[in-house]
């Protein structure tokens, strides 16, 4: 028994070493998991899966099915921006689009990030709603209209005509954000991570495996005879993705007449990948997810959903107040993992 306890005990003695290493590994494991470093990384082998994009047309052949414009703000990209903001947002939202041209969508802001920030809209229904945006059109000059009803399953539509808008109008930006108008965006931080870029880019919180709703009920149904597949192909989340110019070339040209779905981010993630754009993971967009509300998260993300307009200005506070803030490196672990907790969609399409 004794050679056999010696060898027991030596066993133990080497595998109690390696301990330490193996809670370091999990403890990595985990940090890069919940911070999105890890599906940033595997989303690097989509591109595998695709094939190269053709030579983009000019935007004038593009041929985009949709209706005219009702309102283009004259020389909004008379000094061409490096990124074009688009927010989609509805007629009623008027005190959401105060708050974002108050704060990171302000004249300040986006002289220093070299960002312009414009709101897409379609026709309210009623004629008060159409007379208070005509004339907060007149007073801003950030609002590009076209003449479809505004509505929920018209967000696809207003998507592609801001993208078709951006190409036609802003042919000097370098990226487009599509964004939507209950979100923070950090585009100081943002446009210098886009200036390492280059190449076709579509860039967001990925979703992967994501099958679509058969429930007629559910506002993201998408019919058989739209779409047959039981899955669809990985996309990025519709509250905030960036393109660079050349990728939303190749992804408009995929545009055909005939239905869409109503689930925008999806049909771009289609549109992608009949373009042979694979989209990519950026940890530091928050896609669904309203982080804590503090100055190191708003420091770090490039985006944060769900604010209402009192809480973009209290962020936007705190991004000013916290010039030279110091935040610690696992401060992302902080924000997605409670962000996570936090997260606001349904039925896994966000």
């Amino acid at each position: 028994m004794l050679p056999f306890a010696a060898a027991r005990l030596r066993f133990l003695l080497i595998h109690r070493r390696r301990w330490p290493l193996i809670l370091l590994l999990v403890s990595l494991l985990f940090f890069f998991s919940i911070s999105g470093y890890l599906e940033e990384f595997l989303s690097g082998f989509l591109s595998i899966f695709s094939s190269t994009p053709s030579h983009v047309s000019s935007p004038r052949v593009l041929n985009v099915p949709i209706p005219p414009f009702l309102l283009s703000p004259v020389n909004a990209c008379s000094t061409p921006p490096f990124l074009l903001i688009l927010v989609t947002s509805a007629p009623s939202h008027r005190d959401r689009r105060d708050a974002i041209r108050q704060t990171w969508g302000s004249l300040a802001s986006s002289t220093d990030s070299a960002s312009l920030t414009l709101f897409v809209l379609a026709v309210p229904k009623s004629s008060e709603e159409k007379a208070a945006l005509m004339h907060e059109a007149v007073t801003h000059r950030d609002i590009i209209q076209a003449n479809f009803t505004d509505s929920y399953r018209n967000l696809t539509l207003k998507t592609i005509t801001g993208l078709t808008w951006a190409l036609e109008k802003c042919r000097g930006a370098q990226y487009l954000l599509k964004t939507d108008d209950d979100v923070f965006v950090n585009t100081m931080f943002l446009t210098q991570f886009l200036r390492k870029a280059n190449g076709p880019q579509y860039m967001g919180r990925l979703h992967w495996h994501v099958s679509p709703s058969r429930e007629p009920d559910n506002r993201h149904y998408v019919p058989q005879e739209i779409y047959g597949g039981n899955y669809f192909p990985p996309y990025c989340s519709g509250t905030g993705y960036i393109l660079s110019r050349e990728a939303a070339g190749h992804i408009l040209e995929q545009v055909r007449s005939g239905p869409w779905l109503a689930v925008e981010d999806v049909y771009v993630g289609i549109l992608a990948q009949a373009a042979g754009i694979a989209p990519r993971h950026v940890a530091r967009i928050a896609g669904s997810m309203a982080v804590p509300h503090s100055t190191c998260c708003y420091r770090t993300m490039f985006t944060s959903h769900g604010l209402t307009p009192k809480g973009m200005q209290e962020a936007w506070k705190m991004l000013k107040e916290a010039a030279n803030h110091w935040c610690p490196s696992v401060v992302l672990l902080y924000c997605k993992l409670f962000g996570q907790l936090l997260e606001k969609g349904e039925d896994g399409v966000h």
